[in-house]
């Protein structure tokens, strides 16, 4: 197990993963073998007769059977599924390899040799089609770039072992001795296919996306769709392909020159065709993954039309030097396995990449164009030149490499505005699906629905220094709260000096948080200097609220490296926070786990002001989606915009790794801690600064007091928080037992922890708050959603009991609470007929949250009863401060109502 895992770690393949991987090699090892074969029938009977004519002759007659064959194939992508259409396209592909080998064993002429070119040509671009749309469907972009080089090297070797049989060939005979073999490895590849579609759901589903705000020319909408990225990789294949198919003509028809003797002749070819998919091989296995994390996708695009271009300056160099024909073959051998090896090993799967961007049904539609129309269109430019060239003699030795370097410059020009495109594919994949940016609605300066204060009021209100400390403590008033907030923004500058007095005085996180929300609606520079003064402070919940009020505010260059020193301590808090996970306790392992959450928030925030801000926010919103493609989008995003460091550690916090890979990620990047990391110190000394308060109350139990860290329970025997009061408390009640001499001195050297002990248990609740948060992480409703922020409902459970047959309320009643029953039960009646029967866990009257409307049924208590209650308006102020409560009960109560629906349309 051990030298799999190390293997399938080393070429990037993830544990879920390794079957699919293998599957798809061996399916394109088959299909290679295939191909190649019918390839070296081909080229053997070709090569026999006047290359210079036959070569450009069959170049043309293959490109206008192959755009023939894309219409069919492009006709049936529409009528048929994509598993029925890959099973039929192979045994098509299995037909017409029989059809060859009929061809190959009467047919001796030159018609029978290009038809055998043409069918080649054919089975390569079906096989082709078939299994980079299997592909395309079953892997995601980001499966894609670390995976489509791997398992499309598997034809590498099949390709190598159908040159060296190449070498074996003698005579007719020994080709249909080739296609043989070529058609039983078709039969293969079909079972493998099929293994394939069993093992997954190969379906093209339909998404939904917005309107594309620059569509295709009208003229060119028929064969790109419309999509500009689908357009410029189409004539950039289109480009490419002319180039490649000038190359090989080039090599074969030197080659040809070079040996007469028809053994002699498919030795060298054998020879150089073995050694050119061996490397590229080796490269798509070993490097290509490791090219691509370096260079990006734009330099290794661009690798083979450049390559192009200096083979043409080299060929110019050549000529003026009048160099002798061994070192020209050489130049010609060395021109076509360098560019063989870039295409098949760099070039076709990063181009591959770029398609799934788009929509299932759009990348497959695209791939269908670019392959069965624009790249045979290539070809067939290409051969028509070649074809011409023959009857110009003295032009032929100079001028293919003159529109060779044409061509590589337009591809050049195309692939460069197809990165582009691209970026904008992946921004219009993981934007808003029914808003155009044009059309969002513009800010209305509150930001948000408030109440404004009329003109008469304005003027009788004094604005004066007290009038403004008014308002902002109407901010922690219910009643007040809405005015006070639309007042402050009204009064705009006027307000800030007192707002940033109030900001920096304030311990409470709600207020903190409110302050700062009405900071991010005053557009002063002197209101986005307070929120930048609050962002660099210690405590990272004032970071958080300052970043989320200066997404309204524009970005300054000049404040770039106080963001990036930002980012950096941020990811260094992640591996701190990484090397935890790996000896916490369960308990506080679900704590960190939350806290990392809360890190990448806070990355995407200092992004927002780093980089573009719609890219950066569509970003977020795609890895936090549910469907695996919109998230790998998401992530593709980030890859093309932000450093490739900080992409490395983001992508460790966002993927499903396991730990350790995280570590390595983090280590590697930021180097590896001179000392080990001690969570439970490191919570406890940086306490409610840095972590959440159910994250600090989780460690506190956890930690080994010494005498030099003692001093650090202080803060916490003094926190506002219940939560950490108490595991603080029951911490200080452990020492005195376990080191009762350290304990001693703890107090003897605080002469109020005796004090602030008595004032503790005066005030403890008969249930703690730590049982409380466990009471609602069992109650369904609030199931999923972390105990790091079910701790901020603890302030509002009121505890109620209720003796044998107490009504709690009856039918009619207006409702404006929740109850979760914490001992006893509970029945609810409609009348005399009785509904259900609560237990400990069980909630009841959880729409009261959301709507205060008259009670549907009467709820009374079966023996004693001690229950929690929500309070609608209290539950309201929760929901508007932490957003994932509400998002939690919503999706709870919408799930409750589709097994009510399923249940009514169930037959009786």
């Amino acid at each position: 197990m051990i030298l799999p895992t190390t293997w399938h770690r080393f070429l990037g393949i993830r544990p879920d993963e390794g079957k699919t991987v293998w599957l798809f090699f061996l399916h394109n090892f088959l299909l290679g073998i295939g191909t190649i074969l019918v390839y070296v029938a081909a080229n053997v009977i070709l090569l026999e007769n006047n290359p210079e004519r036959n070569l450009p002759l069959a170049y043309g007659v293959a490109a206008l059977a192959l755009m023939a064959v894309g219409k069919v194939y492009t006709h049936f992508e529409h009528q048929l599924q994509l598993q029925r259409l890959a099973v039929r396209v192979l045994l098509a592909v299995v037909v017409l390899t029989g059809v060859l080998g009929v061809l190959v064993a009467v047919g001796h002429s030159v018609a029978a040799a290009v038809a055998i070119m043409a069918g080649y040509r054919i089975i390569y671009l079906l096989t082709n089609l078939e299994f980079w749309g299997v592909s395309a469907v079953v892997f995601d972009v980001r499966q894609s770039k670390r995976l489509f080089s791997l398992i499309s090297s598997g034809d590498m070797p099949a390709k190598a072992l159908g040159a060296v049989l190449a070498i074996l060939v003698h005579g007719h005979t020994d080709l249909l001795f080739l296609l043989l073999l070529a058609f039983g490895a078709y039969v293969g590849a079909l079972f493998t296919l099929r293994t394939t579609l069993a093992s997954h759901v190969v379906e093209v589903k339909s998404v939904a996306r917005r309107h594309r705000q620059q569509d295709a020319a009208p003229l060119l909408q028929r064969w790109s769709g419309n999509s500009q990225l689908v357009l410029s990789m189409c004539l950039s294949l289109m480009a490419v392909a002319a180039v490649t198919t000038g190359v090989e003509y080039s090599f074969f028809v030197n080659v040809k020159h070079k040996f007469h003797d028809q053994a002699t002749l498919m030795r060298y070819l054998g020879t150089v065709l073995a050694l050119t998919y061996l490397l590229a091989m080796v490269f798509k296995v070993l490097l290509s993954q490791v090219t691509l994390e370096r260079l990006g996708i734009r330099l290794m695009l661009l690798a083979l039309p450049a390559a192009v271009v200096l083979g043409v300056l080299v060929f110019g160099g050549l000529e003026f030097a009048a160099a002798p024909d061994s070192v020209m073959l050489l130049y010609f051998c060395g021109l076509f396995l360098g560019l063989e090896v870039l295409r098949r090993a760099v070039f076709d799967p990063v181009f591959l990449v770029l398609f799934q961007a788009l929509s299932a049904t759009e990348r497959l539609q695209a791939h269908t164009t670019a392959k069965g129309f624009f790249e045979p269109l290539g070809m067939a430019l290409a051969g028509f030149l070649l074809f011409a060239l023959h009857y110009l003699p003295e032009l032929n030795e100079w001028l293919p490499f003159v529109w060779m370097g044409l061509f590589a410059a337009g591809a050049l020009l195309f692939l460069h505005r197809t990165y582009g495109h691209y970026l904008a594919e992946l921004h219009h994949a993981v934007s808003r699906r029914f808003t155009d940016d044009a059309e969002a609605p513009a800010s209305s300066g509150t930001g948000w629905h408030q109440p404004t204060a009329t003109q008469a009021e304005q003027a009788s209100e004094a604005i004066n220094d007290d009038h403004i400390r008014q308002l902002i403590a109407g901010l922690s008033d219910r009643t007040q709260r809405r005015r006070a907030t639309a007042r402050l923004v009204q009064l705009g500058e006027t307000a800030v000096p007192l707002l940033a007095e109030a900001l920096q005085n304030t311990t409470e996180e709600v207020q903190l948080q409110r302050l700062a929300h009405v900071y991010g609606h005053i557009q002063t520079p002197a209101s986005r200097q307070a929120l930048l003064t609050l962002l660099k402070q210690p405590r990272l919940f004032g970071r958080e609220v300052a970043l989320r009020a200066l997404r309204t505010f524009d970005q300054d260059p000049a404040d770039g490296p106080m963001f990036q020193a930002l980012v950096r301590e941020e990811l260094q808090l992640a591996q701190q926070l990484l090397h935890g996970l790996a000896t916490a306790p369960t308990e506080l392992r679900r704590a960190l786990d939350y806290e990392l959450t809360r890190v990448q928030q806070r990355i995407f925030g200092l992004l927002l002001q780093l980089y573009p801000p719609q890219f950066i926010a569509d970003a977020q919103r795609g890895v936090a989606h549910a469907a695996r493609e919109r998230q790998a989008n998401a992530l593709e995003i980030l890859d093309n915009i932000i450093p490739r460091s900080l992409y490395q550690g983001l992508q460790a916090l966002l993927d499903v790794l396991p730990n350790p890979d995280k570590i390595r990620t983090f280590d590697r990047l930021l180097g590896v801690p001179a000392v080990p990391v001690d969570v439970v110190l490191l919570v406890v000394r940086l306490g409610e600064t840095t972590f959440s308060e159910w994250t600090v109350s989780v460690a506190l139990p956890h930690w080994q007091p010494t005498a030099g860290t003692m001093p650090q329970l202080l803060p916490h025997l003094s926190s506002p928080s219940l939560l950490v009061r108490e595991s603080a408390f029951a911490t200080l009640e452990q020492l005195a037992h376990r080191q009762p001499a350290l304990h001693q001195q703890l107090c003897n050297e605080n002469s109020t922890i005796a004090s602030q002990r008595m004032a503790h248990h005066a005030a403890a609740a008969t249930i703690s708050a730590h049982d409380r948060v466990q009471v609602l992480h069992h109650t369904a409703l609030f199931a999923e959603t972390p105990e790091n922020v079910l701790s901020s409902i603890v302030p509002i459970m009121k505890e109620v009991t209720f003796h044998e047959g107490q009504e709690i309320f009856a039918k009619g009643d207006l409702g404006t609470s929740l109850f979760i029953v914490y001992e006893g039960e509970v029945g609810v009646f409609n009348g005399p007929q009785q509904l259900a029967t609560f237990k400990k866990g069980d909630f009841f009257g959880e729409l009261a949250l959301l709507d205060a409307e008259p009670r549907s049924a009467t709820a009374v208590a079966h023996g004693p009863v001690v229950a929690f209650r929500l309070d609608q308006e209290d539950f309201y102020d929760v929901m508007e401060e932490r957003g994932e409560v509400l998002r939690n009960v919503l999706r709870v109560l919408c799930q409750r109502l589709r097994r009510q629906n399923e249940k009514m349309q169930l037959p009786q």
